[in-house]
């Protein structure tokens, strides 16, 4: 198992567990917009019981990967 630690140092380690997302649906079910690919800001906040503000904090916190997934420009059109 990959620890918390090396993941958030190592950009190619979180690019090989990028698209395992299997676990999730094992722990809770992530809800997604019809197109079964997009989740709101408002989606993710709720699926990890937090605020708005703390999800969008954690992108301009991690914006430099986040660029790469797409997320930062998607977080600014919500």
């Amino acid at each position: 198992m990959i620890s918390e630690a090396a993941l958030l140092e190592s950009r190619s380690l979180r690019d090989g567990v990028v698209d395992r997302t299997h676990v999730i649906d094992k722990v809770k079910t992530l809800s997604l917009l019809p197109d079964g690919m997009h989740v709101t800001t408002a989606m993710v906040a709720t699926y990890f019981e937090v605020t708005e503000t703390v999800i969008r904090a954690m992108v301009f916190d991690h914006r430099e990967s986040s660029k790469a997934t797409a997320i930062a420009s998607s977080l600014d059109r919500n």
